[in-house]
């Protein structure tokens, strides 16, 4: 997932006070989306925010780090709660900081909630 989706999709996670879901994506993150993400902390996110990222910044300067899993199959279980919690204009806000590369894998996820299916065909066709 490129940077400023990533960066997005936490913004709204911090506005929401989805901080377990926040957490969730950040152990998904190579250290240097999480050095990326530092520099920008004090103006984007929220003091607990903030805090899970530093923490997690200094679970990734250990040799054997890596990130967990792909934070695309973390942004489709966030997409999908938010799809059914009616938060659709944070689902927009996201897809629109996606490149057309991750827009697609993201097309490709038999998971994805129909209608974010049908959200993501007009942000591919729009590029």
């Amino acid at each position: 997932m490129n940077q400023s989706a990533l960066l997005e999709t936490l913004i709204q996670l911090s506005n929401f006070r989805q901080y377990d879901r926040a957490e969730s994506v950040l152990a998904t993150c190579e250290m240097e989306q999480l050095r990326q993400l530092l520099i920008v902390s004090d103006r984007a996110f929220s003091a607990r925010l903030t805090y899970s990222l530093k923490k997690q910044w200094q679970r990734s300067q250990d040799a054997a780090y890596k990130g967990r899993k792909s934070p695309l199959k973390a942004l489709v279980i966030i997409l999908n709660t938010w799809c059914a919690e009616g938060r659709r204009s944070a689902v927009r806000c996201v897809l629109s900081e996606m490149q057309e590369s991750d827009l697609a894998v993201l097309m490709q996820q038999a998971s994805l909630d129909r209608e974010i299916y049908s959200m993501l065909r007009e942000y591919i066709i729009r590029q």
